[in-house]
């Protein structure tokens, strides 16, 4: 009985083996443009939420209590500033929301833009429309969910979004950081 144990629990650890060593190959291969891919996204927003960006310097942001992972200082030619962006990854429903939160000097936010979800299709993923969107520019204090359009069912993915935006605003109109 103990032979016809050992045989399949080799092949079975043999199986095991090579597969972890697959999935280590790949995440090695695949890390470095998986985060090129992120860093152009994230110029991508930058340009489209300062048209007239012509450098940015970034920072890191490493609070506990915020959903901010950084942000992007925005120069114009004349390296004159234009804006903040920031990056943020709070918690929504289906996992973490990449999303970049653009204000001026004044903490009024510009726009945003979603990089990266994994929201539910028609419900939580409606973060991304337009209408939904265009709701945040112009907004300069803490927003809650009556300044934003009704999302039904996504509740949880709208809140996210508001979390990032307000910790963006918090974070600029905190102490003297920037």
């Amino acid at each position: 009985m103990k032979k016809e144990i050992i045989k399949p629990t080799l092949v079975l650890l043999l199986v095991t083996l090579f597969s972890a060593a697959v999935i280590g190959v790949t995440h090695a291969v695949t890390l470095e443009p998986i985060q090129q891919q992120r860093a152009n996204a994230e110029m991508a927003a930058i340009t489209a939420l300062f048209p007239h960006t012509y450098t940015t310097e970034r920072h890191a942001i490493e609070e506990e209590s915020s959903s901010l992972t950084g942000f992007a200082l925005c120069f114009d030619r004349d390296n004159k500033i234009i804006g903040y962006v920031f990056s943020a990854s709070p918690a929504g429903y289906s996992g973490r929301i990449h999303m970049m939160v653009a204000l001026d000097y004044n903490a009024v936010v510009q726009g945003i833009r979603i990089i990266n979800h994994t929201e539910t299709p028609g419900l939580g993923s409606n973060i991304t429309q337009g209408w939904f969107i265009g709701a945040f520019p112009g907004q300069s204090g803490m927003m809650n969910a009556n300044d934003v359009p009704v999302v039904t069912g996504a509740t949880v993915s709208v809140n996210a979004v508001l979390r990032g935006v307000n910790d963006a605003i918090a974070y600029m109109k905190g102490s003297n950081r920037l």
